[in-house]
This record gives C-alpha cells, structure tokens and sequence, in this order.
C-alpha cells in the first residue's frame, strides 16, 4: 500500500471468489481468471461430500484464497517481490483484467 502499486483488494470470504471480486472492481472492468491455486485439502473434502460444481464452490468459499490483490500488469513483479522481502511465499496470479 505504502508503494502506491495497488489498485484494488478483494477479501474473499462468504459469497466466495466470483461474488467478491467483481464488487472491489470498478464499473465497466470485470476479471477474467485464467489460473487458480491447488485447492487445499479442506476444500477438496468440501467439494467431494457437497457434490457442489467447481462453479459453485468458488461462489460459496474462497477455496484457499483468503485476498485478492488488484494491481496494473506492470507492478506485478515489484509487488511479488515485496511480498517475498515481507516474508510471504504462498502468492499466485489468478488472472487479467479486462
């Protein structure tokens, strides 16, 4: 935040990924995911008992990504960078915005 890359957040929490996303974007904008973490061991369970689509599961949980970080394509490499320097390792690219 203090390196001004940020465009957005998305706390991904009830309403999952595909609800949560689209409200931190702005009108006109919408993200086109292209990639997704494997899905933690938790979820797998969930998916297997509940016979839930993956579309469904991803409207419902966040399915292992607890934020989503909103930034211009070429800020990615100094964001994911300055995450690693703070410490974090478990970061993906889950896709573009169009």
């Amino acid at each position: 935040i203090k390196n001004g890359l940020l465009k957005g957040l998305a706390h991904i929490t009830g309403g999952g990924l595909l609800e949560n996303l689209p409200r931190s974007l702005p009108s006109g904008v919408s993200a086109e995911i292209t990639a997704h973490p494997k899905l933690p061991p938790v979820f797998k369970w969930m998916k297997k008992a509940s016979g839930l689509s993956d579309t469904e599961m991803l409207r419902t949980f966040n399915c292992g990504i607890g934020m989503v970080l909103i930034l211009s394509q070429e800020n990615v490499g100094e964001a994911r960078d300055l995450l690693t320097a703070s410490g974090e390792t478990d970061f993906f690219e889950l896709g573009v915005l169009v």
